[in-house]
């Protein structure tokens, strides 16, 4: 955990969707403010034929898997401690399989 006081902490629920075409990419960016921000959870909609990685401030966290995280239906925690994030935590999907999706992002955590 950050050595914020939990009292002090604003909570981070942030989400972003896009329409992923078969053979598609897309890459979702999250971007901490001026306070920065500590995630606990990266979650993306579980799909067969979808690929997962994230990164943050250009650093490979996770993936490339054929499982999320964690599902946005699920959105357990990820992270413990906390993930730092100081410039941006950049999610990436590739829809490898034959059937368009709507995919989301999303990132649950503290602002710094």
């Amino acid at each position: 955990m950050s050595s914020a006081n939990a009292a002090d902490t604003i909570p981070i629920n942030r989400t972003e969707s896009t329409e992923l075409k078969s053979g598609q990419k897309a890459t979702f960016t999250f971007e901490p403010d001026k306070s920065g921000m500590a995630i606990d959870m990266v979650a993306i909609s579980k799909f067969q034929g979808v690929t997962y990685e994230f990164s943050t401030d250009d650093t490979q966290r996770f993936g490339v898997s054929p499982v999320p995280p964690t599902d946005v239906d699920d959105a357990v925690t990820t992270h413990n401690p906390r993930l730092t994030v100081e410039r941006q935590l950049t999610v990436i999907v590739r829809n490898v399989s034959s059937v368009d999706r709507i995919l989301t992002a999303q990132i649950g955590g503290v602002k710094v």
